[in-house]
């Protein structure tokens, strides 16, 4: 086989595919994000550059017979599967799209086409033919990443930029840079965004200015736009975070090839309301799992190190004093401006945010006691309000007009002195909120989560037997959600909560929105795969209560697996064993069982009344054992008939 050159396609395409996916980000969002600097790096292997790139496409693949681009990408595609191809074959035009969204020139800023065609080379005008199928192989490369490989190299998601379906599916890769991706977990703890949380978008934008350093100045311009670009790069950005388990790159010279965890501390509040008193505890709040050892954490102001030990999935133990075992209270100063607790080793840090308010809500929808704080409230959920009293003034007028159920508790511990704590049962807005600390409120952007389920692997793809609910987060009045263009009902126990309906396709795209109005908030993907086998059409094998093989299954019957091990005599099933009859082997007893029944089944056969059970030698006196039923044929699967093994 002859070497690839520049211009073969093949190779482009295959060395493109390697580029983008790959194990290092398995389970990860992937981005066809095609530049010439990436080009002049994949084609580095063969000698080939941007250039020799557009030559490749421009020649098409070996044995194309299309006339157009957009006509040879769908010929190479079709079927591509049973013909062996590593990667998608249509990849490299793919790649081509993206790379037309930023090529440069004498064009008018919100023009795709002309870029296109001066990169094809052609002196064509609006929309190449059959560019309007475009779209099925972008969803056919999501298929691929997702289904067929599981997450394993990586995630790729056919999205629109700004709902133009044609062009907004390539543009959409041109949001962020891959180096402004990995840039965004040092961003987001800069901000003080906690992972695990749903931000607002006024909170993503604010972390993203302060981030603008890391960021390129076509980024940082769209975040004082409006509009398609801006909208989707906030999306972009959400889905970053929402992924982010809290890992970061460490900011330590001696550190450079480690990185650490970044988590939020929660003050959690026990409240007697008889004798209205409170104690406050700190809980450690992580989308990683705690180390099995757990952390030793410590602060400048604090002698003693403080103990966090996993408690449930996410949370810890309300940290403890060392050694003594203390639970740890935050002081006064701690509720107004947050606190800092580090690990060495591992290295972990832990942040309570700086807050001028605090909200927190019943604990056991977390399975965790007493009250727990949140960074941000849910609509028609109860909570609770801890915040100095010069905040009133401006909580009450919001308090008064948009809130139902307001009740004060005056506490005489567990809050720092001069502040006010008490209950809404319901609010309609968060303005009050905003007003005191902005960073508390409503969220303004919504979440669709995939909660259960057995994945088939990272990502978006379950095994059809078990297939997750939905939990939509950051839910406003109006929202529907459907799957397939099926609408779902919420759960009446769970709010916010949809189990998706029965007999969905396999192995194929199931569509999930959600809906207000008019307008498509949230819109993702979910794959039931059907390649593991759950459960058995025929059994392997039918035994009676004695381990004897059976033509066919009895009334009763019990579904499990049996492991015979290479060492060991053929499993017989000892179902009748009671205590105190030794060692013996279990086919002894049903060989003894079957020689004492001999008797009985003969008698039942001629119709002859059965003798009375004589008890064998040692059985203790009681009440008379009972008989097998009638109607049991020898050699059939027999039921328990309840007699007790003699001794032998």
């Amino acid at each position: 086989m002859s070497e690839p050159t520049g211009t073969d396609y093949l190779a482009w395409n295959d060395a493109l595919a390697r580029h983008f996916f790959s194990p290092e980000v398995a389970g990860r969002p992937v981005y066809l994000f095609v530049t010439d600097d990436v080009l002049s790096q994949v084609g580095r292997v063969f000698g080939g550059g941007p250039e020799d790139f557009l030559q490749a496409i421009r020649a098409g693949p070996a044995g194309a017979t299309r006339a157009t681009h957009c006509q040879r990408a769908r010929q190479i595609g079709a079927g591509w599967r049973a013909k062996n191809f590593q990667y998608p074959p249509y990849l490299a035009y793919l790649g081509l799209f993206v790379l037309a969204g930023g090529h440069e020139g004498n064009f008018d800023p919100r023009s795709y086409y002309p870029r296109l065609w001066e990169l094809l080379g052609e002196q064509g005008a609006g929309t190449p033919p059959s560019f309007e199928h475009m779209w099925e192989l972008w969803e056919d490369l999501e298929s691929w990443s997702v289904r067929d490989r599981q997450g394993g190299l990586g995630i790729f998601v056919a999205r629109a930029l700004g709902g133009k379906i044609h062009i907004g599916l390539p543009l959409a890769q041109t949001v962020l840079t891959e180096a402004e991706r990995r840039a965004l977990p040092t961003i987001f703890v800069q901000a003080g965004l906690e992972a695990g949380t749903l931000p607002s978008d006024r909170e993503l934008r604010r972390a993203l200015v302060q981030g603008r350093p890391l960021l390129r100045r076509q980024t940082v311009r769209s975040l004082e736009g409006s509009g398609g670009f801006s909208d989707a790069l906030f999306d972009v950005v959400s889905e970053e975070f929402l992924n982010w388990d809290g890992e970061v790159p460490s900011m330590s010279a001696s550190r450079q090839s480690s990185r650490e965890v970044s988590g939020g501390l929660r003050i959690c509040l026990s409240v007697d309301k008889v004798s209205k008193q409170a104690r406050a505890t700190v809980r450690c709040w992580s989308r990683r799992e705690f180390p099995d050892d757990g952390l030793l954490l410590t602060l400048p102001t604090i002698a003693e190190p403080l103990t966090c030990t996993a408690f449930l999935p996410g949370w810890s133990h309300a940290l403890v004093t060392t050694p003594e075992g203390a639970e740890f209270a935050p002081s006064p100063a701690a509720w107004t401006a947050g606190l800092t607790l580090t690990s060495a080793a591992p290295p972990w840090t832990m942040r309570l945010r700086p807050a001028r308010v605090r909200a927190f809500v019943e604990g056991r929808s977390e399975q965790l006691p007493g009250l727990v704080e949140v960074p941000e409230l849910s609509r028609d959920v109860p909570f609770y309000l801890a915040f100095p009293e010069s905040a009133w003034p401006t909580l009450e007028p919001w308090i008064d007009a948009d809130c139902d159920g307001w009740t004060q508790l005056e506490l005489t511990s567990g809050i720092p002195a001069g502040w006010m704590f008490g209950s809404v049962r319901n609010a309609r807005t968060d303005t009050g909120l905003r007003a005191v600390d902005e960073r508390l409120g409503f969220p303004d952007r919504r979440a669709l989560r995939l909660v259960g389920g057995v994945r088939a692997g990272p990502g978006i793809a379950f095994f059809d037997f078990a297939p997750p609910h939905l939990v939509l987060d950051g839910s406003a009045p109006g929202d529907i959600v459907a799957c397939d263009d099926c609408e779902l009902s919420e759960d009446q126990v769970s709010p916010h909560t949809y189990s998706l309906p029965d007999g969905l396709a396999a192995d194929t795209r199931i569509g999930l929105e959600v809906r207000n109005g008019s307008d498509t908030v949230v819109k993702r993907s979910l794959y039931l795969l059907s390649g593991f086998p759950w459960r058995l059409e025929e059994p392997v094998a039918i035994v009676d209560e004695y381990g004897q093989p059976q033509a066919s299954t009895g009334p009763t019957t019990i579904t499990g697996a049996t492991v015979q091990a290479a060492e060991h005599a053929p499993f017989v099933a000892d179902l009748l064993r009671t205590p105190g009859l030794g060692t013996r082997n279990p086919a002894q007893h049903c060989r003894r069982e079957r020689e004492l029944e001999a008797p009985i089944d003969n008698a039942r056969a001629d119709g002859a009344s059965l003798p009375p059970a004589t008890p064998p030698r040692g059985h203790r006196s009681g009440p008379a054992p009972r008989q097998p039923t009638a109607g049991t044929a020898r050699g059939a699967p027999r039921r328990f008939v309840g007699r007790r093994l003699p001794s032998c």
